[in-house]
């Protein structure tokens, strides 16, 4: 048998333990064959491993979390390999004549816990996309089961020691291994200490370690099985060392996490609060039927609690008693975010199309960078020295706000798994921010404030405001846009500015339809000259017959917009008030908003 290129390794947790202390050994849930994220040059994928392999080995070593580079690392041995119900399983000893075996022995009877993972080396793969998550998924064909290990830190939701309960099976039960010797040795044991020599003096001769006589031994193999066994081993023995060495590809999501758990809870309250916009995702689908106290007992019960889950006081202790160091308020708050943002990038206030977002460090006032900040070009001679400009100062200011909105849900809606009153302020704070955003910024406009040259947003001497207000036409058009383009920089130069939105009210809408609608001329003059040139923009903050201009806020930054510390979009957090056990959800929003510049507008008043 050839050793593989690359060794994998996917752990998975320690349930309640099927543990026998007499024969040292306990029963196992190798694989499920469930996803496991992984990363390669091309990004992230799902390795998928399909058990449905034509056979497997008799056995595998038991190591101490992949260890190979001591006989010690060999905790003892893993056999009666076999799938049942879609599940690898198999059977574990323990050696008793390693003392990390036997320190496991003695946690393990005193109800310690551990995981599992196993080693493996894939000899043929194939990649498909998933129709249903779209995810790219890269399916283990074939593959060796090289080693099983128990480790500390669990990953597969679904795999590990098996529980009493869980123990049935089709196949006999093996007969416990003796603890010792007895003191008038039976036949049988004459025979099996018979056995043994032989199996020393086959490792002898082949050159195997007292860890695999251990094995061999501890199992009770015949001469025949060990002849078999130790052929395996020398052919995997004289395949190249360096194939043993492999960088290893790790799990870096534990499912069995509490805080995995909580995140895929959170995400099907998501779901249920806002449906149409929270995709449910295969690892919250086990939830989705879920009543809030039955998340949090499955969460007690993930982080090593007894609940009862009938024990509906005993589960509203747990979330909102008085000392709780329950996970609801996280989990509500994980929730009401994501359905909240779900709903707030649903809202698409129209500001964002006009106005250029930046970056608001805190709550003090901020200076951006204006067009035409960077000096002109110069000519250099041959050998000549460069001239380096500064920054003309942006004397503009833009000050983000802190603005709050909350509710509190009581003790009842919680025990009710009332999520309506929580799913109606998601979906209202998303439209309010929005709402409130967008207000904000057409305010600027409105209000047309001194900058601070002394002079308004919209004036004549700033050129971008037309002497007299005119409808919505090609000509009075014509004449914003030469306007436009005539701006100039902080150091004289052009800016030639293209046109690209006309920004309209309610009030306008259907003459700048007009304006921009491509008509089939039947003479040159009827040509429509600005069909195509600019996107329309309506919104009902703007009153009256006043129309806009503006050029691309990229290339001419005047209003800018921004959140704090990146934080997008309203933020929901919780809190327990002890005092009446109701949970309070508070809506944060940090948003700041301002004028930087005229030259990217034009305003018309209308007629």
């Amino acid at each position: 048998m050839n050793a593989p290129t690359e060794i994998l390794t996917r752990r998975a947790p320690l349930p309640a333990s099927s543990w026998d202390a007499d024969s040292q050994t306990f029963e196992a849930v190798l694989s499920t064959g469930a996803a496991v994220e992984r990363w390669d040059v091309r990004g992230p994928y799902d390795e998928i491993l399909l058990l449905s392999q034509p056979a497997w080995p008799a056995r595998v070593p038991l190591l101490d979390s992949h260890g190979r580079e001591s006989v010690d690392c060999q905790l003892g041995s893993v056999d009666t390999l076999r799938v049942v119900g879609g599940d690898l399983l198999g059977r574990a000893t323990l050696s008793r004549h390693n003392l990390r075996s036997q320190r496991i022995a003695a946690e393990l009877t005193d109800g310690a816990t551990f995981g599992i993972s196993i080693g493996y080396g894939v000899e043929r793969w194939s990649e498909r996309t998933n129709p249903k998550t779209g995810r790219r998924e890269k399916r283990a064909e074939r593959f060796t089961l090289i080693e099983v290990s128990l480790v500390v830190v669990p990953a597969d939701p679904h795999a590990g020691i098996r529980s009493h309960d869980m123990t049935v099976s089709t196949e006999p039960a093996p007969a416990p291994a003796p603890s010792a010797q007895p003191l008038n040795p039976t036949p049988a044991a004459m025979e099996r200490a018979a056995v043994n020599t032989e199996i020393r003096s086959i490792a002898n001769v082949a050159g195997l370690d007292q860890g695999w006589i251990d094995s061999q031994i501890d199992a009770n193999a015949t001469p025949d099985a060990a002849r078999g066994a130790a052929f395996a081993a020398m052919q995997a023995r004289s395949a190249p060392l360096q194939t043993f060495h492999p960088t290893v590809a790790t799990v870096t999501h534990d499912h069995a996490d509490p805080a995995a758990i909580r995140s895929a809870m959170g995400e099907a309250l998501a779901h249920r609060l806002a449906p149409g916009r929270v995709k449910l995702e295969e690892r919250s689908r086990p939830y989705a039927g879920f009543r809030m106290l039955d998340m949090i007992c499955d969460l007690a019960q993930a982080r090593g609690e007894r609940l009862n889950p009938r024990d509906q006081n005993a589960l509203m202790e747990r979330a909102v008693g008085a000392h709780s160091t329950s996970d609801f308020p996280l989990l509500l708050a994980d929730a009401a975010n994501k359905a909240l943002l779900a709903n707030y990038a649903a809202a698409e206030p129209t500001y964002r199309l006009i106005a250029a977002q930046r970056s608001f460090t805190d709550f003090r006032d901020h200076s951006f960078l204006r067009i035409g900040d960077f000096p002109t070009f110069q000519e250099t001679n041959e050998a000549g020295e460069l001239k380096y400009g500064t920054l003309s100062e942006n004397r503009e200011k833009v000050r983000a706000k802190e603005l709050n909105a909350g509710i509190a849900i009581g003790r009842r809606a919680l025990i009710n798994d009332d999520l309506s009153a929580l799913a109606d302020f998601s979906s209202m704070i998303a439209i309010r921010a929005a709402s409130d955003e967008n207000a904000r910024v057409y305010g600027l406009l409105a209000a047309n404030a001194a900058l601070s040259d002394g002079k308004a947003l919209f004036h004549a001497d700033h050129g971008n405001k037309a002497t007299t207000g005119a409808v919505l036409s090609v000509a009075s058009v014509g004449l914003a846009v030469a306007a436009l383009r005539k701006q100039k920089s902080l150091d004289g130069v052009p800016l030639n500015l293209a046109p690209r939105f006309l920004v309209v009210g309610p009030d306008t809408e259907l003459a700048a339809r007009q304006v921009l609608a491509a008509i089939t001329a039947a003479k040159a003059g009827d040509v429509n000259p600005w069909a195509g040139t600019m996107e329309l923009v309506v919104d009902a903050n703007i009153t009256g017959a006043g129309w806009y201009v503006m050029a691309d806020p990229a290339a001419a930054p005047s209003l800018v917009y921004g959140y704090v510390s990146g934080a997008e979009g309203p933020q929901i957090r919780t809190e327990i008030d002890f005092d009446t056990r109701a949970v309070k959800v508070a809506a944060g929003l940090d948003f700041g908003c301002g004028v930087i510049d005229f030259r990217g507008l034009y305003k018309n008043e209308g007629a």
